[in-house]
């Protein structure tokens, strides 16, 4: 998904034009163009964030820093933590010249 223009000015028809030229970053768009979301973070404007924040969930609040934790809160996005491991950490690689009945086999006498 992506934010445009169109969408902005359509969820807050007060934007003022020279923001949005701001945030586009060029003087030649119109309510199809896509703003990228790294655009939109710099920006710094709370709401706006919040707003793409409910659209784009964490490929956006990603890019906030110190901002994530509390524009997540207020879009109702749950944090996801920040360290997750596999579920299975004493997974070894599997040689390739290994069989899948070879490693049945073996987890048969395991258990």
């Amino acid at each position: 998904m992506s934010i445009t223009v169109g969408d902005i000015y359509t969820a807050f028809p007060a934007f003022k034009p020279k923001d949005m030229l701001k945030l586009v970053g060029k003087e030649e768009f119109n309510g199809r163009t896509v703003i990228p979301l790294e655009r939109i973070a710099a920006f710094k404007n709370k709401d706006l964030s919040i707003f793409v924040a409910k659209e784009e969930k964490n490929s956006y609040t990603k890019l906030l820093g110190d901002d994530q934790t509390k524009v997540n809160k207020e879009a109702g996005i749950k944090e996801q933590p920040k360290n997750v491991t596999a579920d299975n950490n004493n997974a070894q690689p599997i040689p390739m010249e290994t069989s899948i009945f070879d490693i049945a086999q073996k987890e048969k006498y395991i258990a």
